[in-house]
């Protein structure tokens, strides 16, 4: 409500004094849609925040699932990949203001590459840690259900009034009680501190390490997922680094385009690998193989004066990503004519002094009555 449109001022201000050019949207969208290297960072940034939402949706479910932990310690492990936004985006773009510094436009391309092709890496390594063990069923039903009573010793399993075995489980606790369960507690041995503690398992596939719940892998699991994480949100900024050089006429409509390749992207990875009954962990592996690949379009980025990834500037001749120019003279929001805005004010301001100074000094003068006698020969 308050704020300004621009650094420079506000549009209206601008425009008006010369400054900014009043934009047309009708060339601002034509020019920004008609540039490949706009789309070629739309696709890129699918797979860097399109990745951040998708992961951020099945984060907590898959710490609970596969690693079983509860649904209050799997939400805090999902946090920290949220978490990660304090910093991490922000040193993507210094990351990429730095290989700037250094190596010009090409550094702020390979700097994208690297970091999202790590991100690919670091997302497979998620789904390799878990994926030769068993997976704990979280669909319990009446054949499925088994109940366990807690001790110092581990778990008891018991189907009736007497325990029957102790056994190393492979599941996730469920908060869920059973009538024929809770009759059976008073039956159960008195000798157990904690008899009345009892948790409905739901089907354990296996025991000891086979089972993710007792591979001991939820450290590492952790560790390379907040790595992964930095290097989603670097990916993130270091796009960013490179937007505003697209197009500067139209870098509302790219940026915008951009954006919104994030949000479709994460339609996308959630549709394509995490719907349905497959695993949590080849979802993973899966998505991180998509980013790989799908980043490998960065060497398609090409600057006319700046060149690409490999090939260095002016080396494509006749290839120019903005299929669609701007009218001769057209000027974006990024190209202001200060000098001419100066030249306006000086222009008013002496107007503004010339009127000033005429009406201060017909206003001082006493009144005078003067007789005009017309020359001789003249008749008035």
């Amino acid at each position: 409500m308050t704020g300004r449109d621009l650094p420079d001022g506000n549009f209206k201000e601008l425009e008006t004094s010369g400054a900014k050019q009043k934009s047309d949207s009708s060339v601002v969208a034509k020019v920004g849609a008609s540039n490949i290297n706009a789309w070629i960072l739309t696709i890129i940034y699918a797979m860097s925040f399109g990745v951040e939402l998708t992961v951020t949706n099945v984060a907590s479910q898959y710490f609970h699932d596969y690693h079983g932990t509860t649904p209050a310690i799997s939400g805090v492990i999902a946090a920290t990949f949220g978490l990660m936004n304090l910093f991490a985006r922000s040193l993507g773009g210094l990351t990429s203001d730095a290989a700037n510094k250094r190596f010009g436009m090409r550094g702020r391309l390979w700097a994208l590459w690297i970091f999202q092709t790590i991100e690919g890496v670091l997302c497979l390594l998620i789904g390799i840690i878990t994926l030769s063990s068993t997976a704990p069923s979280l669909a319990p039903d009446a054949a499925q259900t088994t109940g366990y009573v807690s001790t110092s010793d581990g778990w008891m399993e018991f189907t009736g009034p007497n325990i029957t075995a102790t056994i190393e489980l492979c599941g996730v606790a469920q908060v869920q009680i059973t009538d024929v369960m809770r009759s059976n507690v008073d039956a159960i041995h008195s000798d157990l501190e904690d008899a009345k503690k009892v948790i409905i398992m739901s089907d354990p596939l296996g025991a000891g390490a086979d089972c993710i719940s007792h591979s001991g892998t939820l450290g590492t699991s952790i560790l390379v997922f907040i790595l992964f994480s930095v290097a989603v949100q670097m990916a993130e900024g270091l796009c960013y680094g490179i937007v505003p050089s697209i197009s500067k006429p139209a870098l509302g409509v790219v940026s915008g385009m951009v954006g919104a390749g994030g949000n479709a992207g994460s339609l996308l990875t959630n549709a394509a690998f995490f719907l349905g009954g497959a695993r949590k962990d080849q979802a993973f592996i899966n998505m991180g193989i998509m980013i790989i690949v799908v980043t490998g379009l960065m060497f398609g980025v090409y600057f006319p004066e700046h060149g690409g990834m490999i090939v260095p500037k002016g080396a494509l001749r006749g290839y120019d990503p903005q299929i669609i120019k701007p009218p001769a003279g057209y000027r974006g929001a990024d190209s202001m004519d200060f000098a001419n805005a100066e030249k306006g004010k000086q222009l008013e301001a002496k107007s503004s002094s010339s009127s000033t100074t005429v009406s201060a000094s017909s206003s001082s003068l006493p009144p005078m009555n003067v007789k005009l006698t017309p020359p001789t020969g003249v008749s008035v």
